[in-house]
């Protein structure tokens, strides 16, 4: 980024700043001037896989129908350009979105999220009541919505500071939040499970210096801006005691599945940080008419019988 532009995105974040502050909706136009763009720029496509050990995931998401329902769920914004989320064999774990490339989500990394699953009971839930489904949905959602939260803020050139990693992150998670209370809460908790049960082994991210935050911070991260947002709701995600992260053996156990009681605090105010972002750069860029059609349904991600 040259200086000229810095120096211009300061600028422009100042006076929609100020405008907020003046009491003032802020306007699309208020942060890109020129923009012309539109709604339901959001294209999906299933790629059939050539290995035959992934077609069985080909075909699941095929009948579930879940990026169909992500399109019209990001129907309300407008872009400057079409973006393509699509389900692909990669031949390798993962693709990370490139800026004005689409966004792939990769059989292989999907079938490793299917091995995680395994650990839940097959009828049963986690001690958190995440189902295996739950799991599964909830990771998927999680992977689309970061990956196309990098694109959002690539494609409406919003300003981040710190890593943008952990602010496609975020992103990702209160745009999950913003689905009615009981789905959102099955997603946030089949999030975090997946980010729980990766933190072990192979998939465990120890590299401190990486871009990426840990599984573990991002973790105890979703179960914060959860709770944050909605602490009725998302209750449970919170330990009863006043313990460490593991178990202490006094004054009773607190789970480390739950987030520990010195970071409530700061929950809402973290919630708050992206409600006020969102409300100041996308809400204004969204189609409002689009946005109260997508906000007004209840039966988001619904599993049909025998799928």
């Amino acid at each position: 980024m040259n200086r000229f532009l810095v120096a211009s995105t300061f600028a422009v974040a100042f006076g929609v700043q100020t405008t907020v502050a003046m009491g003032q909706t802020p306007t699309c136009k208020d942060w890109h001037i020129d923009q012309d763009w539109k709604s339901d720029q959001i294209d999906i496509a299933y790629i059939e896989p050539t290995n035959p050990g992934l077609q069985s995931i080909y075909d699941g998401l095929k009948q579930r129908k879940i990026l169909e329902e992500l399109q019209e769920f990001l129907s309300p914004l407008r872009l400057p350009e079409k973006v393509l989320v699509k389900t692909e064999q990669c031949d390798a774990p993962g693709r990370r979105y490139e800026p004005g490339g689409p966004i792939t989500i990769c059989y292989e990394y999907l079938a490793k999220l299917a091995t995680l699953v395994t650990r839940i009971p097959q009828d049963g839930t986690t001690a958190r009541g995440v189902s295996r489904d739950d799991a599964m949905v909830g990771a998927f959602v999680q992977v689309v919505l970061n990956q196309m939260s990098h694109a959002v803020l690539y494609l409406q050139q919003i300003p981040v500071w710190g890593r943008e990693p952990d602010a496609a992150d975020k992103l990702a998670g209160f745009l999950m939040l913003q689905f009615p209370p009981e789905t959102a809460r099955k997603l946030l908790n089949g999030a975090a499970y997946f980010f729980e049960a990766s933190a072990e082994g192979t998939w465990a991210n120890s590299d401190l210096a990486d871009v990426q935050s840990t599984e573990l911070q991002r973790f105890y991260n979703y179960l914060c801006i959860a709770y944050g947002a909605d602490p009725l709701t998302f209750k449970d995600f919170v330990q009863t005691s006043g313990g460490p992260s593991q178990a202490s053996g006094s004054g009773g156990e607190a789970r480390p599945d739950q987030l520990p009681q010195r970071r409530v605090p700061w929950c809402p105010r973290e919630y708050n940080v992206f409600k006020q972002g969102f409300d100041i750069f996308i809400k204004p860029c969204l189609d409002q008419a689009q946005y109260e059609k997508v906000h007004d349904r209840i039966d988001w991600l619904q599993r049909q019988e025998g799928k």
